[in-house]
Order: C-alpha cells, then structure tokens, then sequence
C-alpha cells in the first residue's frame, strides 16, 4: 500500500497486544476477578482463552508484516484490531465492575482509534484495483448482507416480543442485564457496518472492498470465540440455546473464515512501499 502504518499505531497496538495478555490472564488465573452470574462466567473464560490463543497471535502477525509492507498484512492487522475493538468494547459493558475496569477502558480506547486510523489511511483505490479482477464480489457482498440481515432478525426476535409486551427477555432472566451489551453493538455497529460493506461491494466502490476484507477477516478472528462460547453455554445447562441461535452464530463465523483465507490470498505479499512511516514523509 503507499499509506504505511505510522508510529503511533505501531505502539497503540503493542500496548493492545500486551494489555489484552494481561487482562486475560487476570480473567483465568486471578481468584474472583470475574463477579458476575455464574451462568455467564464459562463464556468469559472462553473469551480469554480464545483472545490469547488466537486473537494476540493473530494481532502481532498482522502487525509484524504490516510493518514490513505486506498487503496481507494489513488486512489481518485491520480485522484483529477490529477483534479487539469488538471485544473489549463487550467485555467493558457486560463485565461486573473489577479492579480491572480502567485496563478494559484503556484496551477500548486504544483498539477503537488505532483501528479507525488503520481504515482511513488504507489505499482504497489500490486495492479496489487489485482485487477487481479475482474477488467475486457478489458472493461477498451478497454474504455480508446475508450475516447483517440474519443477525438482525435474531436479536430483533427476542427484543421486539419483550419490548410489545413489557416482559424481560429470556437471556435476561437466566444470564443477567449485561447480556444485552452484544444485542446493543450488534444491532447499532455491527448489523449497519455489514450491510453498508454488502451495498458499497455490490456498487464496486473503492471502500467496499476494504470494508469487506476487515469485515469477513474480523469473522474469522471472532470464530474460535463464538464457536467455544456458544458450545459452553449451551452444554452449560444454565443458559437457553436455541438450535437457530447456534447454527447462526457458528456457521456464518465459520464461513467468513473461508472467505478470509480467500480474501487474503487474492492480494499481493507485499507493496512498493515498507517500513514504518508518516504519509508525506512526516516521521
């Protein structure tokens, strides 16, 4: 890519990388650092398990061969910061308050504008151009509205019953009041984000595929997540898992891994530009 990474975010997501270690071996290891519902506390076991096996891992290796110029690169480099954006913003809401709480404040911070200034400073155009001949575009756009439209009509069939008839929703009697901290970014980020990447894609506009490619490499970080909680929740008892809730948070996961590998491997190993910089030549 001509933009390189900058300075800045080369440090902010180190300082995410090592933070994100830290709060989740406090979440494994450190005696009552969870507080909440125990109903709720295998899924945030999960969540740290998984962050340190594949979201930290995934996290360094995007960044390292960002650093070094790679298009590839900065693709996982987006999707993971993305990852963290995604996770730390939901643990932050649904986690009862611990000596913690700052550490989650400060991952939030750090993922969410190193993250949106990783997006800004991508060539859209040069990557629009690359891809325009090998991506097929319509199964990806078609597959990001298919996920946004899914997503949607899943949370939306719990929330608007409860909401018509004044009851509180399942999740929330057996899990607590913070297992609405998925519904609320999903439905307000998440669900608008994936549709908007679909229509730019379809259009053929330059930032649809960027949009895409962070979106179905996000996917793929977040499989191993969603696959291990979901899978604990439901055999946990405690916690009412619906075979459609399963199969649609499984397997669109699982699917956007594929269309990841994909994706990554229809862009070029490296661009004319490496090393770490400023555009314009500002160090």
């Amino acid at each position: 890519m001509r933009t390189r990474i900058r300075r800045w975010q080369v440090v902010a997501t180190s300082g995410v990388g090592v933070l994100s270690v830290v709060a989740s071996l406090l979440g494994l290891f450190r005696p009552g650092h969870y507080l909440d519902a125990p109903a709720f506390r295998p899924q945030l076991f999960a969540q740290d398990v998984t962050m340190l096996v594949v979201g930290v891992p995934a996290l360094a290796i995007g960044l390292w061969f960002t650093v070094q110029g790679s298009h590839r690169g900065r693709f996982v480099w987006l999707g993971a910061l993305a990852y963290m954006t995604y996770m730390w913003a939901s643990i932050g809401l649904q986690v009862a308050f611990n000596q913690f709480f700052l550490g989650y404040v400060a991952l939030f911070c750090l993922s969410v504008f190193t993250f949106v200034g990783g997006v800004v400073t991508t060539d859209a155009d040069e990557v629009a151009e690359t891809l325009a001949g090998s991506l097929p575009k319509r199964l990806y756009a078609g597959f990001l509205l298919f996920v946004a439209a899914g997503l949607a009509f899943l949370w939306l069939s719990e929330l608007v019953p409860a909401t018509l008839t004044g009851t509180t929703p399942r999740l929330v009697e057996e899990v607590g009041p913070q297992a609405m901290a998925s519904h609320f970014i999903d439905l307000s980020i998440v669900v608008p984000a994936l549709g908007l990447s679909s229509l730019w894609l379809w259009q053929g506009r330059p930032w649809g595929y960027v949009l895409a490619g962070v979106g179905v490499v996000f996917g793929a970080v977040l499989a191993p997540t969603l696959t291990l909680g979901t899978f604990l929740l439901a055999t946990g008892g405690a916690v009412t898992v619906s075979f459609v809730s399963l199969a649609f948070t499984v397997v669109p996961a699982l699917a956007a891994a594929a269309l990841a590998v994909t994706y990554v491997t229809a862009l070029p190993s490296n661009s004319g530009s490496e090393g770490v910089g400023e555009v314009g030549g500002r160090a």
